[in-house]
């Protein structure tokens, strides 16, 4: 090989490697690993309530608020590269303080219970509720169903856990997701008159 073929093989290779780290790898276009998927549950409402905003402890008309502990519950929506997903629609259901679900047909045991509330993601793919630290009931640890949706279509249904439940692990949906159990686990801390959670949400 002459020393102009050399240069050139040189060059060329100079050229690859400086535009490799531009290159688009499956390790960096995945970087988030993906909310796990959860059963809906038979406890998603059959008829939706009048008042379906952000705070489930207050009903439109009632001048008291929910029973049970005040939870804000927050996070952001995005993709598995990061980028957050405005305008989704993130749904919350869950049961009351003394364990029963609303509008699904049965018994409702606190009235001034929303029972759900849906919100649209900020730019920055942010959502935010106030609600009731969840509770347990016969055969579940406490937890809160979610589910999100952009443009008309289910993209996720899932459930949020709260860390250091004693019921977490005798829980059978909780235990079948086996590590991945943390990316639906939240730690609360005490915030304002009750407690404060975080849970970001990844579309897969």
């Amino acid at each position: 090989m002459n020393h102009s073929s050399e240069r050139r093989r040189i060059l060329v290779w100079m050229g690859a490697a400086a535009l490799a780290p531009l290159a688009a790898t499956p390790a960096l276009a995945d970087e988030h690993k993906p909310t796990p998927s959860m059963t809906e549950g038979p406890f998603y409402p059959r008829t939706f309530p009048k008042d379906s905003d952000a705070d489930l402890t207050r009903v439109a008309g009632h001048a008291r608020r929910a029973s049970g502990t005040l939870l804000d519950v927050s996070g952001r929506v995005v993709d598995r590269s990061g980028r957050p997903r405005a305008g989704a629609r993130v749904e919350i259901w869950q049961c009351d303080s003394q364990g029963a679900y609303h509008h699904v047909g049965g018994t409702e045991s606190d009235p001034d219970f929303q029972g759900f509330g849906a919100v649209a993601t900020d730019a920055e793919g942010r959502y935010a509720f106030r609600t009731i630290k969840p509770v347990p009931y016969p055969g579940r640890t406490p937890h809160i169903h979610f589910a999100v949706v952009e443009n008309g279509k289910r993209r996720l249904t899932s459930q949020m856990f709260v860390e250091g439940e004693p019921g977490n692990e005798r829980d059978g949906l909780y235990r079948y997701l086996g590590r991945d159990a943390k990316l639906v686990t939240m730690k609360l801390a005490p915030a304002g008159e009750g407690l404060a959670g975080a849970l970001d949400i990844v579309l897969g």
